[in-house]
């Protein structure tokens, strides 16, 4: 089976969520945009990886949650203001973001899934 190249990204910043489509969508990946866990829940198992704006879980027990389960594969968009650090298979980025920064973060996930 040929890995997904759908990434779910979920964030309440309606205009984060476009960004992040168009940025990896240029390289060819499929966006699923969310505003909020629960309505992303049930595409995060066939997904690339999940990236998950910090208000999130800030706000979601269950969004905090998953970061720490190594079956997911998530990217932690912080804020810096207080400090991240990556585990096990959640990568911490600060924002403001370079594109570059999270398609070097995806790409990492893709690779280690073929």
């Amino acid at each position: 089976m040929l890995p997904s190249f759908t990434i779910v990204a979920i964030a309440s910043d309606a205009a984060l969520l476009r960004s992040l489509a168009f940025a990896l969508g240029v390289d060819g990946y499929r966006v699923e945009a969310c505003d909020s866990w629960a309505a992303a829940r049930d595409l995060t198992s066939a997904a690339l990886c999940v990236i998950i704006d910090a208000d999130i879980c800030r706000k979601d027990a269950d969004a905090r949650r998953s970061l720490l389960d190594p079956a997911n594969r998530m990217v932690l968009l912080a804020d810096g203001m207080s400090p991240a650090v990556d585990h096990g298979n959640a990568r911490v980025l600060t924002k403001p973001l370079a594109g570059s920064d999270i398609l070097e973060t995806v790409d990492l996930f893709r690779l280690s899934a073929t």
